[in-house]
């Protein structure tokens, strides 16, 4: 079983891509309509992928995370601290991320931080 990886935007993911050595796949949310239930059907393919690489990475998205905690699987959660907003707005854009991708996902980023640290408690 490989090692889950929840990680937040522009921590440094794609960075891995330059070490060919690591058998990994970053498995994004955008394959998956929201709809509902989506949560248990990503998790099921999670654990397909977590048995073909040595890590999975994924998204923070609450309702995932939730899922995988009520399931007992164990992951991994990196995010930053919050006072780092400014030097991740600068990564996003210096990987030209999409200007409606940076000014969404920065005008949330409290929020983003804020939904990481809950689920940190609801794992205690």
């Amino acid at each position: 079983m490989g090692i889950i990886i929840s990680g937040f935007s522009n921590i440094g993911k794609s960075s891995l891509l330059k070490f060919k050595n690591i058998n990994y796949i970053d498995f994004d949310t955008h394959f998956f309509r929201k709809e509902e239930g989506w949560e248990k059907m990503y998790v099921e393919c999670l654990l397909a992928l977590s048995s073909k690489y040595d890590y999975v990475f994924i998204t923070t998205h609450g309702v995932m995370l939730e899922e995988l905690n009520k399931l007992g699987i164990e992951y991994y959660l990196v995010y930053p601290k919050r006072e780092l907003k400014e030097e991740y707005r600068k990564r996003a854009i210096s990987r030209n991320s999409s200007e409606e991708f940076v000014n969404g996902f920065f005008s949330r980023w409290d929020e983003h931080i804020s939904d990481c640290e809950k689920i940190i408690l609801q794992r205690k």
